[in-house]
């Protein structure tokens, strides 16, 4: 598709398509993307891996229809299986996370496009890719998801027998690797203040927070239930996860049967599946869903039972957005602009968990003002992580660090 000469150029790498807009870093990923493409002249440049593979996505045609606004490039990426390739990498300096995505054929793609288009942006979307920058002349930015080594290091954790040995070898080098690419870059972006201080600590020569946000949604009515309805407790994400998975496993198996004592209860999981789910009473792993507005909508509360991990959470903003009281790990909710109790109700313990679950569900039985107001407060909190103001925010930072490289020529 033609361009509009005017705008200035931009090209964005990603180690993987933003699509099917099943999880988290796709749907961050895709707003960017399409967020940019509107202000610059965008060139996206990503894998096509095979279907069956962990990063699985459309072909370069579907992309193409997907997003009519951008030069879509794709390169050959990763097969089928991981096995393999995790022990290969033990005898490697790079590690497995980054050091598969370390192809060639990505390499010569980029400089192609660099040298025909020259870019005044090259937006690196993950370290996957980063590793590649920095490129050409134009203003480079590494924009971190999480903070990887440090999921790494948790999973290693919880692992066992060779799965731990494996895993710590594994994050250590990620760490060695993400610092890199974070201290080669000209700019980072961080998306909380958390994350932010630890790119700085590492030596990142600059660092801008660019928010995890939602869509800007309208606030669903305040959920109601009688006496003897069960309560619709929501869960959005994937499971698939590894820190949500066992997230997921705790929820099921420690809070919900000391819920469900008090009231009955519903659990509802939309999402990629776990792979191993727990199967329990009043438990249903519902899967992909075209729209999660009408599971949200027949919820009385959202859970973030996460107690490992890095960045921060879209599901906690995206409830909030549609005015739906949350329970939430400590974890769960760092690094947002929000405050327990104020904002959402915060456990660390099973019997806490359900105790606020419980009060979420007696508060749905009457009709008090200051419910809706609590629910109102909490959307107003998470307003400015509505996607086109982060967005906005990214186009300004872009546009006047053009200006000032071009006032210093």
């Amino acid at each position: 598709m033609r361009h509009e000469t005017s705008k200035e150029t931009l090209l964005f790498a990603a180690r993987r398509p933003p699509f099917p807009l099943d999880n988290g870093s796709r749907i961050r990923t895709h707003r960017l993307l399409r967020g940019l493409s509107q202000a610059f002249d965008t060139t996206f440049i990503t894998f096509a891996h095979h279907p069956e593979s962990p990063d699985g996505g459309p072909e370069s045609e579907d992309l193409g229809q997907l997003l009519p606004e951008v030069d879509v490039v794709t390169v050959p990426g990763l097969g089928p299986g991981k096995r393999g390739g995790q022990l290969r990498s033990l005898t490697s300096r790079r590690s497995w996370e980054v050091g598969r995505y370390g192809r060639p054929a990505f390499s010569a793609a980029l400089e192609a496009k660099i040298a025909r288009r020259r870019p005044a942006v090259v937006h690196f979307d993950d370290p996957q890719v980063g590793q590649f920058g920095p490129l050409g002349t134009g203003l480079n930015s590494i924009a971190t998801h999480n903070i990887d080594h440090r999921i790494a290091r948790e999973t290693a954790k919880a692992a066992r027998g060779v799965r731990r040995v494996y895993g710590e070898v594994e994050w250590r080098k990620l760490q060695r690797e993400e610092r890199r690419i974070w201290r080669s870059m000209p700019l980072c972006l961080a998306v909380s203040e958390l994350d932010a201080e630890q790119i700085r600590a590492a030596g990142a020569l600059r660092v801008e927070l660019c928010p995890n946000g939602a869509d800007r949604v309208g606030p669903l009515p305040v959920p109601r239930r009688a006496a003897d309805e069960p309560l619709r407790v929501l869960f959005v994400g994937s499971g698939a996860f590894q820190p949500y998975e066992r997230g997921l496993a705790w929820f099921v198996t420690e809070v919900l049967p000391r819920v469900r004592g008090a009231v009955p209860v519903q659990f509802d999981v939309v999402g990629q599946r776990p792979r191993r789910p727990v199967a329990a009473e009043g438990v249903r792993y519902v899967g992909f869903v075209e729209s999660v507005t009408a599971w949200y909508e027949r919820s009385h509360a959202v859970v973030v039972p996460v107690f490992q991990g890095s960045g921060t959470r879209l599901k906690m903003v995206e409830a909030m957005a549609y005015g739906r009281p949350v329970v939430s790990t400590r974890l769960g909710a760092e690094g947002l602009p929000i405050r327990a109790d104020e904002h959402y109700l915060e456990a660390d313990e099973p019997d806490d968990f359900a105790r606020a679950l419980i009060a979420v569900a007696r508060r749905c039985e009457s009709d008090e003002d200051s419910f809706g107001q609590w629910l109102r407060g909490a959307r107003e909190a998470i307003a400015p992580l509505f996607w086109p103001n982060i967005v906005a925010r990214l186009v300004d930072l872009y546009r006047e660090e053009i200006e000032r490289s071009a006032g210093g020529a």
